[in-house]
C-alpha cells in the first residue's frame, strides 16, 4: 500500500499542452472528491464537458479537485454592465415563481431515490438504475441552476454593473447594498443557532453539555427547551453536508458541528446577533432606494436602474436557498443511495464498511455488484488516505498559464482581491482549511479561507472580516459577508498562502487590499 500521508501534495497537470491554458478551481467543487463521485457523474454528459479546437477539456480534476478552464485570464472587470446583452432577462418572471416550478420537480427526484431499493435491483440492472437516478438528479439540477440561478446572478450583476456605470466605480458599494438586507434561508438558520446559543449562554448545564459535544439531558426548562430547538434545527436543516461531498456525514449524521456553532453563539455579545446586523442592511438599503428614486426624476439611467432593481434583489435569497432546498436535498438523497448499496455490499462480506463503496470508481463498483469482483483491501485503504492527505490541503485558485509567480519575502505582504463589502477590520487572521475546522475561530477573527458556500454562513456572525481565495462580488461569501455587515476581500487567489495564521491583518473591504506586517 503506498504511504499517502509520506508524500507532498503537488498540483500537476496532465501534460504540458495544458500548462498553455489557465486553470480555474471551481468553487462548485471545493473539497477533494472521492472516486465515485468522480467516475459517477461521467455517466451524464454535463454542459460544458466537451472539448472544443485546443483539444483540451473544459473542465478537469487534480487531486480530484474541480478546475475550469478560463477563456480570459486574468478577467478584465469584476462586473460586466451587460449594457446591449440580449442574454439578460426581460424581467423576473422565473425568479418569482422559481419555487412553485423548480422545486416539485427536485421534491419527485428526492422521492424516488429515496425510495430506492438495493435488493430490488436484477442481476443486469445495476447500470440502468444508476443511470436513471443520475439522469433524474441531472434534470432537477439543471432546471433549478439554468432557470433560476443563473437568472439571479445575471439580473444582479446587470444592475450593479449598470448602477457603476451610472454613478462612478467607486460608487460600486452602494449597488451592492441595494441588493441587500432580503431574508433567505441562510440567515434564518444562522439566528436560529443564535436563539440556541442565548440558551447555553444563560444555562451553565446547557452550555455544559454542548461543551462536551453532549446535547443537555435534564428536565429543566432551559433543558427542555434546547433540546426541542435543536431538534427542529436538525428537523429543517439536518440534510447539510458541510463539505459538500457524499462520502462525508451530514449535520444528522454528526452533531458535532452545529453544536460547535451554537458554541461560539454563546461567547457572542447581542449586537452580533444575525437579526441585528440584517436590520442594519435593511436600513442602509432603504436609504439608497430612496436617493435611486430621486435620482431617477432627472434621469433615464435611473429610472431604469429602478425598474431593474427588484430584479437584481432576488440575487442573495435564490443564491442561498436553492441551496439548502435543492442542492443539499439532493446531495443528500444520493448519499443515503450509496450508504444502502454499501450496507447490501457489507452484508455479504463485500465490504468492511459500507462507507467503503465512495472509494470503488463506478465501473469497479458495477463489476462488484454484477460479478461480486471486489477492489484489494490495500487498495481502497490507499485511497482513503490519498483522499485524507488532499483535504488537508487548500488547492490553488489557479493553474497553468494563469497561475500566480511566487511572491518576494518583503517585510510589508498585501494581499490584493475584489472589493466586496464596504470597511475596514483588523484583527487576527484564522486561516481554515475545511469549514468543518471554522470552530477554530474566535470572536473578531478574520476568516481567510480558500471560499465559502452556504454551510459556513452562520461563522459569519463570528467573524469580524472575510478573505477568500475564489469568488466574485456576487459569489455566497460576498454575499453574506454583506448581510453580516462584515468587510470582505475576495477572489485574492492566494491569501490562504501569503497570509500567515495568526498574524494581525488589516482587511479593507473598500478597496479589496489585506495588508499584513511582520512583526
Amino acid at each position: 500500500m503506498t504511504d499517502a500521508a509520506n508524500r507532498p501534495v503537488t498540483f500537476d497537470l496532465p501534460g504540458p499542452e495544458y500548462e498553455e491554458a489557465t486553470w480555474i478551481h471551481n468553487e462548485h467543487g471545493a473539497a477533494s472528491a472521492p472516486p465515485l463521485t468522480q467516475t459517477v457523474a461521467t455517466l451524464v454528459p454535463m454542459m460544458g464537458a466537451s472539448k472544443d479546437d485546443s483539444g483540451l477539456p473544459e473542465r478537469l480534476n487534480v487531486n480530484s479537485f474541480g478546475y475550469t478552464r478560463a477563456a480570459n485570464w486574468p478577467p478584465t472587470s469584476t462586473l460586466s454592465p451587460h449594457l446591449d446583452d440580449k442574454s439578460v432577462p426581460k424581467d423576473d418572471s422565473n425568479l418569482l415563481d422559481w419555487r412553485d416550478r423548480c422545486l416539485p420537480v427536485v421534491d419527485e427526484v428526492v422521492a424516488e431515490i429515496d425510495a430506492f431499493d438495493p435488493e430490488a435491483v436484477a442481476a443486469g440492472g445495476w447500470r440502468d438504475a444508476i443511470v436513471r437516478h443520475q439522469t433524474r438528479i441531472s434534470e432537477a439540477m439543471k432546471l433549478v441552476h439554468a432557470s433560476a440561478v443563473f437568472h439571479a446572478q445575471l439580473l444582479g450583476e446587470t444592475f450593479v454593473g449598470r448602477y457603476v456605470v451610472e454613478f462612478g466605480d467607486d460608487k460600486q458599494a452602494e449597488g451592492l447594498a441595494l441588493l441587500q438586507g432580503f431574508p433567505n434561508i441562510s440567515t434564518t438558520r444562522a439566528a436560529e443557532f443564535w436563539d440556541l446559543g442565548r440558551i447555553a449562554r444563560r444555562s451553565n448545564v446547557v452550555l455544559s453539555a454542548i461543551s462536551s459535544g453532549e446535547l443537555p439531558s435534564g428536565s429543566s426548562a432551559d433543558e427542555v427547551k434546547f433540546r426541542d430547538g435543536f431538534e427542529l434545527v436538525i428537523d429543517t436543516y439536518g440534510h447539510v453536508n458541510p463539505l459538500v461531498m457524499e462520502d462525508t456525514p451530514t449535520w444528522r449524521e454528526d452533531f458535532s458541528m452545529p453544536l460547535s456553532i451554537i458554541l461560539q453563539y454563546s461567547t457572542e455579545d447581542d449586537d452580533r446577533s444575525p437579526r441585528v446586523v440584517e436590520k442594519t442592511a435593511v436600513t442602509r438599503r432603504e436609504e439608497l432606494v430612496s436617493a435611486l428614486v430621486a435620482a431617477a426624476r432627472t434621469s433615464t439611467a435611473a429610472a431604469d436602474l429602478v425598474r431593474i432593481l427588484p430584479y437584481g434583489q432576488h440575487i442573495g435569497p435564490v443564491t442561498e436557498d436553492h441551496n439548502l432546498l435543492a442542492d443539499q436535498r439532493i446531495l443528500n438523497v444520493s448519499r443515503m443511495r450509496w450508504l444502502k448499496i454499501g450496507e447490501m455490499l457489507r452484508g455479504k462480506g463485500a465490504l468492511e464498511q459500507a462507507g467503503d463503496v465512495f472509494y470503488y470508481e463506478f465501473d469497479e463498483l458495477l463489476e462488484l455488484l454484477e460479478s461480486d469482483v471486489t477492489l484489494d483491501a490495500g487498495l481502497v485503504a490507499s485511497r482513503k488516505a490519498e483522499l485524507a492527505l488532499w483535504r488537508t490541503v487548500i488547492a490553488p485558485a489557479v493553474l497553468g498559464k494563469g497561475a500566480q509567480s511566487e511572491q518576494s519575502d518583503s517585510e510589508e505582504i498585501v494581499v490584493t482581491g475584489m472589493a466586496a463589502s464596504a470597511g475596514t477590520y483588523t484583527g487576527r487572521a484564522r486561516v481554515i482549511t475545511v469549514v468543518t475546522e471554522a470552530d477554530r475561530l474566535e470572536e473578531g477573527d478574520v476568516l481567510v479561507c480558500d471560499l465559502t458556500s452556504p454551510p459556513w454562513t452562520p461563522y459569519f456572525a463570528v467573524a469580524g472580516a472575510l478573505v477568500t481565495n475564489i469568488g466574485s462580488v456576487l459569489a455566497h461569501g460576498a454575499i453574506v459577508a454583506r448581510e453580516f455587515g462584515i468587510p470582505a476581500v475576495v477572489g485574492t487567489g492566494d491569501g490562504t498562502t501569503r497570509i500567515p495564521d495568526g498574524a494581525t491583518v488589516t482587511v479593507d473591504g473598500s478597496t479589496g487590499t489585506v495588508t499584513v506586517v511582520r512583526e
